[in-house]
């Protein structure tokens, strides 16, 4: 297992610091020293619920995406910001790349796409990875619902229409955390 004694971190969530505040996303990156790296994992992730909450996605993907472009741009930081296979249509039938063309059918793909966007107009030095299917031994995900309900059902249905690549948490922040170690300039 490898170390990043090398790295400090600073934790926070959104009841420390709400990224839809430009004001407070600005104090955070000033009260703290000198922060090299800002890694963005919040999103609003409920798709479903968010093609009738859409402001709340918009806020959080897009202009929470834009807000900590702002203060990176300011501050000399780099961005390492986590999207989702959800910017595409889904009609392709090989794996996508990163140059594939973007047409989110959803308000959650379209708000994340958006917040992309606001990242590439606004800073030079970014990392957008988009993941898909994630999964944990920490939250709610897929993968542990099924578990639960194989306890307790002898039989599970699931949609047989989707196709994703499922990413183990733990393996997208080895990935990050390569990209911050080897200080890459691959943005």
């Amino acid at each position: 297992e490898r170390k990043y004694d090398n790295l400090n971190f600073i934790y926070t969530d959104y009841q420390e610091l709400d990224i839809c505040d430009l004001n407070q996303v600005h104090a955070f990156f000033k009260s703290n020293a000198q922060i090299d790296y800002c890694i963005n994992c919040a999103a609003y992730t409920a798709v479903d619920k968010a093609e009738t909450e859409v402001d709340k996605a918009f806020e959080i993907n897009t202009i929470g995406a834009k807000n900590l472009a702002l203060a990176c741009n300011s501050h000399n930081t780099v961005l390492i910001h986590i999207s989702t296979d959800f910017v595409f249509d889904g009609l392709k039938t090989q794996p996508y790349i990163e140059t594939d063309e973007t047409n989110p059918i959803s308000v959650y793909g379209d708000t994340k796409l958006k917040g992309e966007i606001e990242i590439g107009q606004i800073l030079e030095k970014y990392f957008i990875i988009r993941t898909s299917w994630l999964y944990s031994e920490y939250g709610q995900n897929f993968m542990k619902t099924m578990l639960r309900l194989a306890e307790t059902r002898d039989e599970i249905s699931v949609v047989c229409d989707q196709i994703g690549t499922p990413t183990y948490a733990g393996d997208l922040a080895e990935v990050i955390l390569t990209i911050i170690d080897s200080k890459s300039e691959s943005y």
